[in-house]
């Protein structure tokens, strides 16, 4: 079969069935084909996720990136996550990663077993990575549990991890110990009340409050994290990170030390 023939039936299964840092470009990978045009009724279905429709979902999402459309993306989160807001807050963290390049390439990198669904069906997990022609990449994955699902960190996490950020300037711009210590003090971490005072002296030592904000700088999936720089209208920066996993996000801030 030759490659006009693949892409046609790559396409023709995506109408059936529904639709860090730099890294290395491989010496050999897939150049994304002209996009479909989707028209797609319903996105999920019962038989076994097969390496052609994971292609397919792939060159559809990078389309989907690539235009900034939130819509094509809520079908494939948990059900949990499936608003509107949480895509959106991925796609900008896509705009930043790639630096406002449209990504162009593709390469398969391989398939993992993950185990089974309640229904005994065995879990794949078909990876990728995804490029830009300045060769930015990113890997991205798709599987199958209950339903069909896109996987990245940003897909899952962008949306907390901006909320959690937020919450962390409301409380330094208010001098919050209390918000403060709701942000740190989890788990088997507590933080005394002059530790949390430290933050917030340093902060306001170091940076001018009123105009704090904050940007993505980078993501490291390794070590699933995601960095942001907290930055004035002076120009003054400083870097925080918001760490991500099992369905949680926590900063860490090295004006927070000891154990942070």
């Amino acid at each position: 079969m030759n490659k006009s023939q693949t892409i046609s039936l790559i396409f023709f299964t995506l109408l059936l069935f529904g639709c860090e840092e730099t890294e290395e470009l491989p010496i050999e990978r897939e150049r994304l084909p002209p996009p479909p045009v989707l028209q797609i009724a319903e996105v999920q279905r019962k038989k076994t996720l097969t390496p052609e429709d994971a292609d397919a979902l792939i060159i559809a999402a990078i389309e989907a990136i690539n235009k900034q459309d939130a819509e094509f993306f809520i079908p494939y989160f948990l059900e949990r996550d499936q608003s509107k807001e949480n895509v959106e807050a991925a796609l900008k963290h896509y705009e930043t990663y790639f630096q406002g390049n449209k990504i162009s390439d593709f390469e398969y990198l391989n398939v993992e077993q993950l185990g089974k669904t309640g229904d005994a069906k065995p879990i794949q997990r078909f990876n990728y990575h995804i490029y830009t022609s300045s060769g930015i990449s990113r890997e991205v994955a798709v599987y199958q549990d209950n339903n069909i699902r896109i996987n990245d960190p940003f897909l899952s996490y962008s949306f907390y991890a901006n909320r959690l950020v937020e919450r962390y300037i409301s409380a330094i711009q208010r001098q919050d110990i209390k918000q403060l210590g709701q942000i740190f003090n989890i788990e088997e971490e507590v933080y005394s009340e002059a530790e949390l005072k430290g933050v917030l002296a340093r902060y306001k030592s170091s940076l001018s409050l009123d105009t704090l904000n904050y940007r993505l700088k980078g993501s490291n999936s390794e070590q699933q994290q995601f960095s942001y720089n907290l930055f004035t209208t002076d120009g003054d920066e400083h870097e925080i990170q918001v760490i991500y996993g099992d369905g949680m996000v926590n900063i860490k801030d090295e004006f927070l030390q000891g154990k942070n």
